[in-house]
C-alpha cells in the first residue's frame, strides 16, 4: 500500500516519505556553444553539480546538446532534437528500467512512489482494483511529473550583447545541427567525453580582474513527458512484459514506436545571472561554479512559479513555528503564497490532497539557501528554514504538504 501520513507522533519519517512521493522528476539538458568564450568552464562547472535535492533525478547519460544555430529562440532546434531521438520514450524507459532488450519492471516507481514490495508486486496482465488504482495513482503523481529542461547558458561579453560571438583561439570544426543518439540502450547513451579538468587549471587560480564580471544569460525550455490513461493503458496492453524472452515481438514493437510517447512544450523563461557577492570566492571555479548554479536555480525557481504542474512543493517540518525548506533559492518574497494540504487515501486507494490552510513566508524570516549563501555571512543564511505566518486555516502538523499558489 501507498505509505501515507497516518499520524502525528511519527511525522518525521512520515513527512519525509509523503513530500518524496509528491518530487517531481527532472532531467536537465545544457545546451553548448563552443564558439562563446568560456563555454567550456561552464560545461565543467555544471557537470559537477548535483541534482537540486527537490527533484528526483530522471537524468539520462546525456548531459550536453549542441546546435548550430546561434539564434537566441533554439526551441524548433529543441523540437527537432528531442523528435529524432524519441526521448520521450527514452524517458518511459527509464521509469521502468527498460533497455532496448531487457524487460520492463516496477522498481522505480516502487522506489520513488514508496510501495512496499508485496503491492508492487502487480499482475500487470490482469489487474485487480487495487492494483488498478494504484498505477493509475503512480502515473498521475509520478509518470505524469517527469520534466525535461533544456539551459542555454551563454557567457556576456560586457563589451557587447547579449547575441555576439567572441572568437577563441581553436573553433569547433564542425557543429551538428542536432545529435542523433545511435544507442536505443537508456543506459548506454553517450555523448559527449567528460571534461576531466584538462586545459582548466586556470580555473584553480585566484579571481583574475579578467572575469570579476563575470555574468551569464538563461533562457530555460520547460517540457512535460505526456502520460494519462489511455497512454497508460496501451503501454501496459501492447508493450509491458517482464519476460523479454518469452515477449519479444512486444519489446520490438515498443522500441519501434515513435508515436505513442511525446514530450510536451510547457513554457519558458529568460534571465541574467544577478551580480555576484564575492564573499567566500577565492578561485576563478568558484566565481563561475556561483554565477552559473545561481542563474540555473533562478530558471528553475521562475518554471515553478509560472508553471503549475511544476509549482514548488515542500513540507512543513514544525508548526511552531511554521516552518518548511524552501527560501531565496525558491525565489521566496514576503508576497509569496502557499496552500497547506493534508494526503489522504480515496476509497479506490488512490492519493487525493485536500486543502486546510494558507501560510506567507515572514518578512526577515526567509531563509537565504542559495548556492554559497552561508559563505556571505548574512542573518538570512544562518537561517535553517523560512518561518510561515498563517493566513488561513488551523490543525496544521508536520509533513503536511506546502504548495506555491499565485500571488
Amino acid at each position: 500500500m501507498l505509505f501515507m501520513i497516518a499520524s502525528v507522533p511519527a511525522f518525521a519519517q512520515q513527512e519525509d516519505e509523503a513530500y518524496h512521493y509528491q518530487r517531481n522528476s527532472i532531467y536537465p539538458i545544457f545546451i553548448k556553444h563552443p564558439q562563446y568564450a568560456y563555454n567550456k568552464e561552464i560545461e565543467y562547472v555544471l557537470g559537477k553539480n548535483p541534482m537540486p535535492e527537490r527533484f528526483n533525478d530522471h537524468a539520462l547519460k546525456v548531459r550536453n546538446v549542441v546546435f548550430s544555430s546561434k539564434d537566441k529562440d533554439l526551441k524548433d532546434e529543441i523540437d527537432d532534437f528531442i523528435q529524432q531521438n524519441q526521448l520521450a520514450r527514452r524517458v518511459v524507459s527509464k521509469w521502468f528500467n527498460h533497455t532496448k532488450s531487457t524487460g520492463f519492471d516496477m522498481e522505480l516507481i516502487k522506489e520513488r512512489g514508496f510501495y512496499n514490495a508485496t503491492a508492487a508486486d502487480w499482475d500487470i496482465a490482469a489487474r485487480n482494483a487495487i492494483g488498478n488504482a494504484m498505477l493509475e495513482d503512480a502515473g498521475e503523481n509520478l509518470i505524469g511529473n517527469t520534466f525535461v529542461i533544456f539551459h542555454d547558458i551563454r557567457y556576456i561579453d560586457r563589451s557587447t550583447a547579449w547575441n555576439t560571438v567572441k572568437e577563441i583561439a581553436v573553433m569547433a570544426t564542425a557543429v551538428a545541427s542536432s545529435i542523433v543518439l545511435k544507442n536505443n540502450d537508456v543506459g548506454s547513451i553517450m555523448l559527449d567525453s567528460e571534461l576531466g579538468g584538462k586545459g582548466l587549471d586556470w580555473l584553480y587560480g585566484s579571481v583574475t580582474d579578467k572575469i570579476k564580471g563575470f555574468a551569464v544569460n538563461i533562457t530555460s525550455y520547460l517540457y512535460r513527458l505526456s502520460w494519462n490513461e489511455d497512454i497508460a493503458n496501451e503501454f501496459y496492453a501492447k508493450y509491458y512484459t517482464a519476460d523479454p524472452q518469452k515477449d519479444q515481438s512486444r519489446i520490438a514493437a515498443y522500441n519501434a514506436d515513435n508515436k505513442l510517447f511525446k514530450l510536451e512544450y510547457v513554457g519558458m523563461v529568460q534571465s541574467k545571472s544577478s551580480k555576484t557577492v564575492m564573499s567566500g570566492v577565492k578561485t576563478n571555479e568558484q566565481l563561475i561554479r556561483k554565477v552559473c548554479t545561481r542563474a540555473v536555480d533562478k530558471n528553475l525557481a521562475e518554471l515553478q512559479h509560472e508553471f503549475g504542474p511544476f509549482r514548488i512543493k515542500a513540507p512543513l517540518v514544525s508548526t511552531t513555528p511554521l516552518c518548511a525548506h524552501v527560501g531565496m533559492k525558491e525565489d521566496l518574497t514576503a508576497d509569496s503564497r502557499f496552500e497547506v494540504l493534508e494526503p489522504q487515501l480515496d476509497k479506490d486507494g488512490r492519493t487525493t490532497y485536500k486543502k486546510v490552510g494558507v501560510i506567507r513566508p515572514v518578512d526577515g524570516k526567509i531563509w537565504d539557501n542559495r548556492y554559497g549563501a552561508d559563505e556571505e555571512d548574512t542573518p538570512e543564511s544562518k537561517l535553517h528554514a523560512t518561518e510561515f505566518e498563517k493566513v488561513s486555516g488551523s490543525d496544521f502538523y508536520p509533513g503536511m504538504l506546502i504548495r506555491e499558489i499565485e500571488k
